[in-house]
């Protein structure tokens, strides 16, 4: 017994460490991960209940993973919390280099590719693909500044 006791603590700690560093390193990335890791664990639990019979728990579960793969739980359970994203300002004093940079562009690009810069940026971007409002509203401003809307 103590055995066991003693591998869960030393495990906790390994992935406490991994955890840390990998937050550390990229911040970004872990909330993508974390949702896609939570909707798998989340998931097979719902499967496991339906096995035996807890239908209800189990399409519960089975919702949660979905909503959890999507990134749509976190801003679900984000806005039930009160906490909002931060706010987009007003008033734009976007540079077009600022732009550019925001879009992931150089030069002086066509319209074309600032609307496939725009669109690939924001599938990832967007709030309901768990990403931030902000980053949202400085990828659409850019995109205006650029196409001169």
């Amino acid at each position: 017994m103590i055995f066991y006791l003693l591998i869960l603590v030393l495990g906790a700690v390994i992935l406490y460490f991994a955890v840390s560093n990998y937050l550390a390193s990229q911040p970004e990335k872990f909330k993508n991960t974390f949702g896609k890791i939570l909707g798998v664990v989340l998931g097979v639990a719902g499967f496991f209940l339906l096995i035996r019979g807890a239908v209800p728990a189990g399409i519960a579960l089975a919702v949660g993973a979905v909503l959890s793969w999507q990134g749509s739980l976190w801003s679900y359970l984000r806005s039930r919390a009160g906490i909002k994203d931060a706010a987009a300002p007003t008033k734009s004093n976007m540079t077009r280099e600022q732009a550019l940079e925001i879009l992931e562009l150089t030069g002086n690009p066509t319209d074309e590719e600032i609307k496939e810069a725009h669109h690939r940026l924001m599938m990832k971007m967007h709030p309901d693909q768990g990403g931030s409002g902000y980053f949202a509203s400085q990828l659409n401003q850019a995109k205006d500044l650029l196409l001169k809307k």
